[in-house]
């Protein structure tokens, strides 16, 4: 499938990317899955848990509104309150994270491959999605999305 089928299907089943990442936020609260949440003006937010009380308040039977006003006051482990309209990406990690050894392992000729729909690198997404700064730090967040 290529990357113009999958995003026609993404859009059919989500209605839209704010569609994907509202399930994603729901699904994440849920399990207290550790992640990465990546910003369009911000540095991300790293290795974070999304609070369960959206999950809870779905279960308890919070309607359309209430789930609306939840979503623009999205609270993250680190302390972090941000709207779902803020959000680029987020990446879900291992529950059990990764040790250096692992991330020391990850090969990063991944990140030279052509995956963007312009035909940018991985590399080169990462680092723009991530807000890097230098070589080292786009390196640090390439290996953690190739392993995870």
């Amino acid at each position: 499938m290529d990357d113009q089928e999958a995003r026609k299907r993404l859009e059919e089943h989500f209605g839209s990317r704010l569609g994907m990442l509202g399930v994603q936020v729901t699904v994440l609260a849920q399990t207290a899955q550790p992640c990465d949440v990546t910003f369009y003006k911000k540095k991300p937010a790293l290795n974070v848990k999304i609070n369960p009380r959206i999950n809870l308040a779905l279960m308890y039977g919070a309607g359309a509104q209430k789930l609306g006003e939840m979503l623009e006051a999205i609270e993250l482990s680190n302390g972090d309150v941000v709207s779902l309209t803020e959000i680029w990406t987020i990446l879900p990690l291992p529950v059990e994270g990764f040790t250096d050894e692992e991330l020391a392992a990850v090969n990063l000729d991944a990140g030279e491959e052509k995956v963007g729909p312009q035909g940018e690198t991985l590399r080169k997404m990462i680092s723009e999605t991530y807000h890097c700064e230098t070589r080292e730090e786009e390196d640090y967040l390439l290996r953690r999305y190739i392993a995870s």
